[in-house]
């Protein structure tokens, strides 16, 4: 019983530490700019902020480091991410 139990928390650790997918580094990238143009310092509307985020993801669609994202962060980090009041926090998430 004892070693189903270490097996059953060694497995959710490591859950917690799988990559994320191609998706997951969209949403990822698409809040922090959405965080990114919250902290201008100027309002921007809905419109401007999806401008924002399609030209980022075309920007990431060809930069060879963005392409490695689902293999370098973990859920763990995303969720941390996807939670951060700011584009700061998000970074410190990634660290």
């Amino acid at each position: 019983m004892l070693r189903l139990t270490a097996l059953s928390l060694a497995l959710l650790v490591a859950a917690c530490d799988e990559n994320i997918s191609t998706e997951q580094c969209d949403a990822l990238l698409d809040r922090y700019v959405e965080l990114l143009a919250a902290s201008d310092g100027r309002e921007a509307g809905a419109e401007d902020v999806l401008r924002l985020q399609r030209e980022a993801r075309m920007r990431a669609a060809l930069d060879p480091e963005f392409s490695r994202c689902g293999e370098e962060v973990s859920k763990r980090q995303l969720e941390c991410a996807m939670r951060a009041p700011s584009a700061d926090e998000i970074e410190r998430c990634l660290l």
